[in-house]
């Protein structure tokens, strides 16, 4: 019994030393050692700076949530930076995942409410448990739902099976999930430019919801989405374009570039992701 009580006391010490240290870099190892030892698990426990997770284990958003404590967040709060008003009533989260940029938004009181969709079923689980355990389900309007250009029924397909992340609405083939689809424009009646901000990752789904969300775009609510050339279909492009040439301002997220909005801007800028087959965050206002 002695030795057992020699080996809790030991692991209770070395379990205190990131509780107790201010070494940021110290306590980063710390829960990379928890995350690169848990195998064996098929959910984790992720609790950093007063943010509670519960995620899928072994993936690359899970690593870097459970590690370095956040993953697009970080992108939203580079946007509001743009902004006059910082403080908005409603987030839109297109594609919320499990909720780890609009968890933060709600915890910080950047906004007051979030209206989220989420289409995947696995993931809507985990959303919906980690609003709960994060005490704000009040302030979250959920949707298990995709967007579109029109409403709909359709197939939602897992990409890459280390990714929950990379779910792409598609036609009919092996392996998806039946999905119900709705459009934009059916969920933004109380919001305007000055009370919101349009929160998107789609999967290269982008000018499909824009189609569905023409009204919205019209009232020129500032939005942030990826632009990630390699998975726009061919003719996409110049359907975004059209879609939001009506804003003043295109941003380049990465370079942290406010560019004036128009089509040789808006293209260069294409191509430049589409040729180094990368991506980039953007938000246009």
């Amino acid at each position: 019994m002695k030795f057992f009580r020699i080996i809790e006391s030991l692991v209770k010490r070395v379990n205190s030393i990131p509780k107790n240290s201010s070494n940021k870099e110290l306590k980063r190892t710390f829960r990379s050692a928890i995350y690169n030892t848990s195998n064996d698990k098929k959910l984790i426990f992720s609790d950093h700076e007063k943010i509670n997770y519960i995620l899928k284990n072994k993936e690359e958003i899970s690593k870097r949530i459970f590690i370095d404590g956040q993953f697009d967040f970080v992108v939203l709060k580079k946007g509001l930076k743009y902004l006059k008003r910082k403080k908005r009533k409603f987030l839109i989260s297109v594609g919320s995942h499990v909720g780890t940029t609009l968890i933060p938004s709600i915890k910080y009181n950047l906004f007051d409410h979030c209206i989220a969709f989420e289409p995947s079923i696995d993931n809507f689980r985990l959303l919906t448990a980690n609003i709960n355990i994060n005490k704000i389900e009040k302030k979250v309007t959920l949707f298990n739902i995709a967007l579109g250009n029109k409403v709909s029924k359709g197939y939602l397909k897992l990409f890459h099976s280390n990714n929950s992340g990379d779910f792409r609405v598609v036609k009919k083939s092996r392996n998806t999930e039946r999905i119900e689809i709705n459009i934009l424009d059916n969920f933004t009646s109380k919001i305007n430019k000055k009370n919101s901000l349009i929160f998107m990752d789609a999967q290269g789904h982008e000018p499909e919801i824009f189609l569905g969300g023409k009204k919205t775009l019209k009232k020129m609510i500032p939005i942030i989405f990826e632009l990630m050339p390699i998975i726009l279909k061919k003719n996409n492009p110049n359907v975004l374009y059209d879609l939001i040439k009506n804003y003043k301002n295109l941003t380049d997220l990465r370079e942290n570039k406010v560019l004036k909005m128009n089509k040789i801007n808006f293209f260069q800028l294409y191509r430049k992701y589409e040729k180094n087959r990368s991506y980039t965050d953007v938000m246009v206002f």
